[in-house]
């Protein structure tokens, strides 16, 4: 499970995303005012620090409106918080459908990648295949992770005129995730989630990465702001698996 924050965490290290080392968290959380962050260019950044600006970016999150963003084939419509300030980018390392970074600094990663099973309409299949195709990727990862309690929501998928209704069953993930590796040594609030997205084989698997840079506590509420108001929301208006990935 939660293998999709690690692979965030890889995708993020492929942006030349270089985690600055952690600084001690203070005793109690500052305040700080919500800001989003400086216009995002999106090329390739190194990963930020903690600090004000993080902080700020994070309660921008919290609190931002929420506005829908396409990938880059309509195939997938996601309902990003203070989406007019996300940039969409690829993770160099593997083949994604759609990937957005919060800032050049990557105050959040999101993610979505598809996957094929036997038959997506099974319950936990898509979840199943995620976890079997990320797991060459994750492998060399000395990841620790603790898992909250899960989520579940129903989902439609689209489907062709006079088709009745599907309803599925989509469960979340929520995860803190600690890394400490060569590429990254920081530790992210996460949660994914896998969708039988296109006719009876293909599933869509998304998720959300925050590093936490001593703000724990805000990067888990803008994690549980995606497990509320983004996962149940996202569309596939398309009833036909995406052709290319990126």
């Amino acid at each position: 499970m939660a293998r999709l924050a690690v692979l965030l965490l890889l995708g993020c290290a492929a942006c030349s995303a270089a985690n600055a080392a952690p600084v001690p968290a203070p005793a109690s959380p500052r305040p700080v005012a919500p800001a989003p962050p400086p216009k995002d260019d999106g090329k390739a950044a190194q990963g930020g620090a903690g600090g004000d600006g993080h902080a700020a970016a994070l309660e921008q999150l919290k609190v931002g409106p929420i506005v829908t963003k396409p990938d880059k084939q309509s195939s997938v419509l996601v309902p990003l918080p203070d989406g007019d300030h996300w940039t969409r980018v690829r993770f160099l390392t593997l083949k994604s459908l759609v990937g957005f970074r919060y800032g050049k600094d990557h105050h959040a990663i999101f993610g979505g990648f598809v996957t094929h099973v036997d038959d997506n309409s099974v319950q936990g299949a898509c979840n199943k295949s995620f976890e079997h195709w990320a797991q060459p990727y994750i492998d060399a990862f000395e990841v620790e992770l603790t898992h909250e309690a899960p989520v579940a929501f129903a989902w439609s998928p689209a489907a062709p005129p006079k088709t009745p209704k599907q309803v599925a069953i989509v469960d979340v993930d929520p995860v803190h995730a600690k890394t400490a590796t060569v590429l990254a040594r920081e530790s992210y609030e996460a949660a994914w989630a896998a969708y039988p997205a296109w006719g009876t084989r293909s599933c869509l698997v998304v998720g959300v990465a925050i590093p936490s840079r001593d703000e724990p506590q805000r990067a888990k509420e803008v994690r549980d702001r995606f497990v509320r108001e983004v996962f149940p929301k996202l569309v596939t208006p398309g009833t036909e698996e995406p052709k290319d990935s990126f």
